[in-house]
């Protein structure tokens, strides 16, 4: 008995609780401060660009192991109706981001800025992954750094609970 309570909390400790991610109010959101960052195509994007859809940013680097994790997670997200999901990397290695990206392929869009610039307003990135997920309106509902699995398993939850508003 006292070895399955301390799985149970060892398991909560961990992320692994089951508890939903809970986006904030919509009364109490912000929109997102403007922002534009270059994809690896070479356009620009914008979250105003995706208004009416919710979007999933996903800040990462190739040394982050959490990152590589929840890359197949977003690409499955990235094919829901209604939802956009970009990738921002910030690496300074060109080549970097390529072998990842072939070791990782993905479908969804994926944008390059530097560490530096990531930690400067509007994002103030500090620790990786960092989620940013934004409603159709483009209000910041959600923030998340250093998720684990089993929090990215339950974004979609979240996401579908956005696009059901």
């Amino acid at each position: 008995m006292r070895s399955a309570i301390l799985v149970v909390l060892f398991a909560l400790a961990c992320g692994g609780g089951g508890r939903p991610l809970t986006a904030k109010p919509a009364s109490s959101s912000m929109l997102m401060p403007a922002l534009e960052v270059r994809l690896l195509t070479g356009a620009s994007w914008s979250p105003v660009d995706a208004r009416g859809q919710v979007v999933v940013l996903e800040v990462w680097a190739t040394y982050c192991k959490p990152c590589r994790e929840a890359f197949p997670r977003l690409d499955r997200l990235a094919k829901t109706p209604g939802v956009t999901v970009i990738g921002l990397a910030v690496d300074d290695d060109d080549a970097a981001v390529a072998t990842f990206l072939a070791e990782v392929p993905v479908e969804f869009a994926i944008a390059r800025t530097t560490e530096d610039a990531a930690a400067q307003a509007p994002l103030s990135i500090t620790r990786l992954p960092t989620v940013i997920v934004l409603d159709r309106a483009g209000r910041v509902r959600y923030r998340g750094e250093e998720l684990d699995a089993a929090q990215q398993a339950r974004l979609p939850a979240l996401v579908e609970g956005l696009l059901a508003e």
